[in-house]
């Protein structure tokens, strides 16, 4: 957006999170209050919405192979051990 502001760019930076429900009451009401007046901005949040829910539906239609959250645990305690 050429001509994305500074309010542009932080609701564009917390958009996922707010999408996610995963921020305050005050970045909440901050983000809303934008995209009321912000169509492109809005548009994005959209986007993002949809693509969310998107790939929500596809990845609930897989099965998980068997073993893969074995190996995925143990990946993760490796990578545990490995940072002490």
């Amino acid at each position: 957006m050429a001509d994305c502001g500074p309010e542009c760019e932080e609701t564009l930076r917390e958009i996922q999170h707010y999408l996610d429900h995963e921020v305050d009451d005050v970045i909440r009401v901050r983000v809303e209050v934008h995209l009321s007046g912000c169509d492109p901005c809005t548009d994005r949040a959209e986007f993002h919405k949809h693509l969310k829910a998107l790939l929500q539906t596809k990845c609930a239609q897989n099965d998980i192979p068997d073993g893969l959250h074995d190996r995925i645990r143990q990946v993760i305690s490796t990578l545990d051990t490995s940072t002490d």
